[in-house]
């Protein structure tokens, strides 16, 4: 299995076979690193659980950092709709523990070949058995707080989520709006694909339709809709969730007591993710790898400050590599870019496209969105902006830039 070292440190932190209840497994990772290059596809290992802590030998004593979190208050956890009492039982249940590396993959207009680096990938940790699902988000790559948790049962729609607010329950489809940020009553959807050419079978633990389960909730379609894409004792090796792709890169088999996978608001996490999520996704020294459409004049480390007008998240894209996450109604300043004209754009966590790439002066300001009630800046006059400053007169049309002679 070939992954990233924060990537592994994960992994171990989700897999430890010690840790017998899954809900209160802490999220770690380490560092992103200074500069991520371009690799192969990290290759799917499937690992006895009984000699698991003997294979991976000294690896469990790297340092690793913990994840952003805060305590868990329990006036912020809601009741399930459902309540899911008839699991809380210490009665021994097969369980599989996954794990699945994604990407996301650009769209073919922000792509660019001259990219030397790329930002850090992300990782889905999975426990699932026949009836029960649980999946927590890992790595700074994903759109939403690093640690979330949702927990699934089979025979119910919709799903109950533990996030950077508390605990409560999403009904069926909601969890699409959830992921893109959405501060406004729209609700979202995407197209998802399962990869079922090859895949580990065996009797017991391994519920694909679980996983099927999962997809359907995350792309806001029923659950019948791809039910027929997976079989009861096979994982699918891959899927996609509109820009998102995810390759199966470790199964371990184990015993859980059925509790450990109950479906509602008993035994949350011991803390929570941070409440919002608006980084950067590399830091200055691989940022300042990026080259430019055209330099300008003026001393390297130079800031983009983003502001997100609109009503959902954003990923802001730079010469065709992601360089930040930005939620609803945030600011975030991008440091560490060379002086000069990039080609910028954002797209939403789904892949709806919000703002096409234009070239934009760093150092600068871009506004993405506009506020309803607030009459737009004129670009000329006395009172424009700065040379750098980009104007979106309507969602997703940026007003470009003249560039320079």
């Amino acid at each position: 299995m070939r992954l990233r070292p924060w990537c592994l440190a994960c992994s171990i932190g989700a897999l430890a076979c010690g840790r017998s209840q899954a809900s209160n497994a802490e999220v770690e990772a380490t560092p992103r690193p200074a500069a991520t290059v371009r690799s192969e596809a990290a290759q799917p290992s499937f690992v006895d659980a009984g000699n698991w802590a003997a294979k991976v030998g000294g690896l469990l004593d790297q340092p690793v950092r913990a994840a952003p979190v805060s305590p868990l208050a329990a006036s912020h956890v809601h009741s399930a709709v459902m309540p899911d009492d008839g699991e809380d039982t210490d009665e021994p249940v097969l369980a599989g523990r996954l794990v699945y590396r994604v990407n996301f993959s650009l769209p073919a207009s922000f792509r660019d070949h001259r990219a030397a680096v790329e930002a850090p990938a992300g990782e889905l940790h999975v426990d699932l058995s026949r009836s029960r699902l649980r999946a927590r988000f890992v790595g700074p790559g994903w759109p939403v707080p690093e640690g979330s948790e949702l927990r699934l049962r089979a025979d119910l729609p919709g799903l109950y989520l533990f996030d950077g607010d508390g605990g409560r329950s999403l009904g069926a489809g909601q969890l699409a709006s959830w992921f893109e940020g959405q501060t406004a009553a729209r609700p979202a959807a995407s197209r998802a694909a399962i990869r079922r050419d090859w895949g580990p079978r065996a009797e017991g633990p391994l519920a694909g339709d679980m996983m099927c389960a999962l997809l359907s909730e995350w792309s806001n379609q029923p659950r019948e809709a791809l039910a027929y894409r997976c079989e009861p004792d096979a994982l699918p090796p891959g899927f996609r969730i509109g820009p998102w792709s995810a390759e199966l890169t470790a199964v371990v088999p184990l015993q859980l007591p059925r509790r450990t996978l109950r479906a509602d608001d008993r035994e949350p996490p011991r803390a929570l993710p941070a409440r919002r999520l608006t980084n950067a996704l590399l830091d200055p020294t691989p940022l300042g790898q990026l080259v430019p459409s055209r330099a300008s004049e003026g001393p390297p480390g130079a800031s983009l400050v983003v502001e997100n007008r609109s009503s959902s998240r954003v990923l802001i894209i730079a010469q065709g590599v992601p360089v930040g996450w930005i939620d609803a109604g945030s600011t975030l300043p991008i440091v560490g870019f060379t002086p000069g004209w990039y080609r910028i754009g954002a797209v939403r966590p789904l892949g709806i496209l919000r703002m096409p790439p234009k070239l934009i002066r760093v150092p600068g300001q871009l506004t993405i969105g506009r506020a309803e009630a607030e009459p737009r800046v004129p670009a000329s006059g006395p009172n424009a902006p700065d040379a750098g400053a980009v104007l979106e007169p309507a969602a997703g049309t940026a007003v470009e830039p003249p560039a320079p002679e």
